[in-house]
């Protein structure tokens, strides 16, 4: 079977200061999950992906490197 995918940016920094902030951060995740299930979309997996930014030119020469994030995303898929 043939799928379509979108993918949606998910948290990349979730800060946990007391144990029950571990709860609401997985609330969260499952409300943007299921924020997203409309149309027939159905949740395929999370994946994080690498981006990298080069110094600007001016940085650059005072020994600024790139920098390097990363975005975490989730992937809902639907037959075609």
């Amino acid at each position: 079977m043939a799928y379509e995918y979108k993918c949606v940016a998910a948290p990349t920094d979730l800060i946990i200061k007391k144990q029950t902030d571990i709860a609401k951060s997985v609330q969260g995740f499952g409300a943007l999950i299921n924020s997203n299930l409309e149309g027939g979309w159905e949740f395929y997996s999370m994946e994080q992906i690498t981006c990298t930014k080069p110094a600007g030119c001016l940085a650059s020469i005072f020994g600024k490197k790139e920098e390097t994030t990363y975005v975490n995303m989730l992937v809902f898929r639907r037959p075609k």
